[in-house]
């Protein structure tokens, strides 16, 4: 499979109908036969496109919309980018909407040390440093939209 858009468009420029786009069109390359190997079955198909959003090179929410129309049920968990949990995924959602730790720690009934745990394991994950960096990679991979009223 590819590594991203041939015009290389990032997570954060795509609307959620390419992103639904872009899914579909990796699972139906998946299943139709091609010169040089023969047709996935649907369930392979189907569990290499959740390995993309786990890779977070595909949209998580998109993969599951495309699994569930070719019959294949949706998830019961969504998957994330970098392997993030669902906590982590919801405490990174709301650092990138700029609220501080307590403020985080309020809105997901946790304690301020459970956040800063939860985010130790999210920069490690993603590999970055800060909150700028840990931002900048929320909106890239699409957890976090222009405007999403809280």
């Amino acid at each position: 499979m590819g590594s991203g858009d041939p015009y290389g468009l990032t997570g954060s420029t795509l609307t959620a109908e390419d992103r639904l786009l872009a899914a579909a069109d990796v699972y139906h390359a998946l299943v139709e036969p091609k010169p040089d190997r023969p047709e996935q079955p649907a369930a392979v198909a189907a569990g290499m496109l959740r390995q993309e959003a786990r890779a977070g090179r595909l949209d998580g929410d998109a993969v599951a919309a495309v699994r569930a129309a070719d019959g294949h049920g949706a998830p019961a968990l969504r998957d994330f980018p970098a392997g993030l949990t669902r906590r982590e995924a919801e405490v990174l959602k709301l650092l990138a909407r700029g609220h501080p730790n307590k403020e985080i720690a309020r809105r997901l009934v946790l304690s301020p040390k459970t956040v800063s745990n939860h985010l130790e394991r999210v920069y490690s994950k993603l590999q970055v440093s800060s909150r700028a960096a840990a931002t900048l990679y929320a909106t890239q991979h699409g957890l976090v939209g222009a405007y999403e009223p809280e």
